[in-house]
C-alpha cells in the first residue's frame, strides 16, 4: 500500500449519519461498506482507548495533539525508519490528529474524553487500515473518507482485514 499525501478521516459511523453523512457517503465518487440503515449510536471511544488502540496495532506516528500531563509518545512513537517505513510494510500513520469533543485549537486534551474523529496526515493505507480495524470493535462501524469525498469506506467490527485489503482504496 502506498503513502498517500492528503489527509483522510475516520469517524464512528452513526455520528457521520446523525449529520446525514449516509447519503453524502454513498453519493461518492466510490464506497465500500455502507449499510442501508445508520447503526445505533454507542459512546465514544475515550483519547486513552485511542492511544491503547493504535499502540496494540503496531502503529506509530506523529501526534498532533497533546494531552495534559501524559506523555503521548508512549503510545504514539515516532516512525522509527521514515527513509523506508512505507516501502517495507510500516505502520506509519503519518500525522494524527485527534476532534476531541469540548477541546478546541491546541489546546492539551484529556485521556477521558472522548473522541469524535480522527485526521490522518500522509499516512500509510496499510497503517491506517490496521488501526481501523483495531478501533471499530470500540467504536463500532467507522466511516474512514479522503478528504476530497471521492472515497468513502466503512470498517466494522469483526470485518476481515484480509477482505478489506482488497477493497481499501488507500
Amino acid at each position: 500500500m502506498r503513502a498517500v499525501s492528503w489527509h483522510l478521516l475516520v469517524t464512528p459511523l452513526h455520528m457521520a449519519a446523525a449529520d446525514g453523512g449516509l447519503q453524502w457517503a454513498a453519493d461518492a465518487e466510490s464506497s465500500f461498506g455502507l449499510p442501508a440503515e445508520a447503526p445505533p449510536a454507542r459512546d465514544l471511544p475515550m483519547v486513552a482507548q485511542v492511544l491503547a488502540v493504535f499502540w496494540r496495532a503496531g502503529c506509530h506516528g506523529v501526534p498532533w495533539f497533546q494531552v495534559a500531563g501524559y506523555d503521548v509518545t508512549s503510545d504514539l512513537p515516532g516512525c522509527p525508519d521514515p527513509a523506508t517505513c512505507t516501502s517495507v510494510g510500516g505502520l506509519d500513520l503519518g500525522e494524527v490528529s485527534l476532534g476531541v469533543d469540548g477541546a478546541g485549537g491546541d489546546e492539551p486534551v484529556e485521556l477521558d474524553q472522548a473522541v469524535a474523529d480522527i485526521g490522518f496526515r500522509k499516512p500509510s493505507g496499510s497503517a491506517l487500515l490496521a488501526a481501523a480495524v483495531a478501533l471499530a470493535p470500540q467504536a463500532g462501524p467507522l466511516l474512514v473518507f479522503d478528504d476530497s469525498g471521492e472515497h468513502v469506506f466503512v470498517v466494522s467490527p469483526g470485518d476481515d482485514p484480509d477482505h478489506l485489503a482488497r477493497h481499501w482504496p488507500w
